[in-house]
């Protein structure tokens, strides 16, 4: 089977599978900076970009990346996501062990 057949076949399962979860997504403030961020973090792995914008003379802004910095980015998200929810489930359990030492502490006489 032909590899860009099995790329194309994959991309559709996957497609199927989640669909476009930014459809109904509203942009926040903290995504446009996370956006500047994720440009610093490309720059400083060495990945490049093509804006056809300027080199064509359209007015449309458009920017394109490798297939690697892309996986690059899609996996800093999951990086970033798996250690605010590590850093959440601390903050959380902190707070309920902080409610349980005070409840223990008001039964004592």
């Amino acid at each position: 089977m032909d590899i860009l057949k099995i790329i194309d076949n994959l991309r559709n399962q996957l497609w199927a599978q989640y669909g476009n979860p930014l459809a109904k997504y509203k942009q926040t403030q903290h995504d446009i900076h996370m956006s500047y961020y994720v440009g610093r973090l490309m720059e400083e792995l060495g990945h490049k970009w093509i804006s056809p914008s300027k080199i064509s003379g359209e007015k449309e802004d458009r920017a394109y990346y490798s297939e690697k910095a892309l996986h690059d980015a899609f996996l800093a998200g999951q990086l970033l996501a798996k250690a605010d929810n590590a850093e959440m489930r601390q903050a959380i359990f902190s707070e309920i062990k902080a409610d349980i030492i005070n409840q223990i502490e008001t039964l004592r006489p």
